[in-house]
C-alpha cells in the first residue's frame, strides 16, 4: 500500500464516530477538535475574501469622495526657499527640505501657503498644489490601488485572526486531553503499585 494511502487510512481510523472500542474517549474528542479546526479553517476563507471586498468597496467609495472634494491649482512662488528640517515622518532621502511662500487664485479667490518647493526655485516659478475643500493646500490624490490594498489587507487579517483561533483551539484542547490522561495514568499506576505491594507482603 503506497505511503499516502497509509497515511490517510491512519486519519481515517481517528474520527470521532470509530467504533473501535479501543478508542479513548478523549481520542475521540481530540479527533473532534481537529474536525472542527478544519472546518474552521476551510470557512475562514470565503469569509475572508467577503470581509476583503466588503473592505476594499467601502474604502474605494471613501478615497473616490475624497478626491472628488480635491481640486489642482497652479501656484506662483513669492519669495526665495528657505532650508528647514524635515518632519520626522516624513519619507525622504534628504534630510532637510525646501519650501517657499507660494500665491494662487482660484474660483476669484486668492489663497496663500508655505509649501514644500525644489531647492532651486527662485519667485516667478509656479509649482502645482493640491486643494482641500476648505481651500487650503492638501495631500495630492489617493490613487485607486490604496483601495485594494486596504480590502486585501482586511482579508488577510480575518483570515489570519480565524486560523490563529483555530489553531489556539486545538493547541488548548490537546494540552487539557494530555493532562487528563497523564492524570489518569499516573492514578492507574499507583494502584496498579498498590496491588502490587499488597501481594508482595502476602
Amino acid at each position: 500500500m503506497p505511503e499516502q494511502a497509509r497515511s490517510a487510512a491512519r486519519v481515517w481510523q481517528l474520527r470521532p464516530w470509530n467504533t473501535n472500542p479501543l478508542m479513548r474517549a478523549s481520542d475521540r474528542w481530540e479527533a473532534l477538535t481537529w474536525v472542527l479546526a478544519t472546518i474552521a479553517v476551510l470557512v475562514a476563507v470565503p469569509l475572508a475574501g467577503a470581509a476583503g471586498t466588503a473592505h476594499y468597496s467601502a474604502a474605494a467609495a471613501r478615497i473616490s469622495a475624497e478626491n472628488a472634494t480635491k481640486v489642482s491649482v497652479v501656484a506662483t512662488i513669492t519669495q526665495y526657499p528657505q532650508q528647514v528640517p524635515a518632519p520626522l515622518n516624513r519619507n525622504t532621502a534628504t534630510l532637510d527640505v525646501h519650501t517657499a511662500p507660494v500665491r494662487w487664485t482660484w474660483q476669484d479667490r486668492s489663497g496663500e501657503a508655505t509649501v514644500t518647493v525644489p531647492g532651486d526655485a527662485i519667485p516667478g516659478h509656479e509649482v502645482r498644489l493640491w486643494l482641500g475643500p476648505d481651500g487650503n493646500p492638501a495631500p495630492g490624490p489617493t490613487p485607486s490601488s490604496a483601495a485594494a490594498t486596504s480590502g486585501i489587507g482586511a482579508g488577510l487579517t480575518v483570515l489570519a485572526a480565524i486560523w490563529a483561533c483555530a489553531l489556539a483551539f486545538v493547541c488548548g484542547i490537546a494540552w487539557l486531553l494530555s493532562t487528563r490522561r497523564a492524570a489518569t495514568w499516573e492514578r492507574e499506576w499507583r494502584e496498579i503499585d498498590h496491588r502490587i505491594g499488597g501481594e508482595d507482603r502476602r
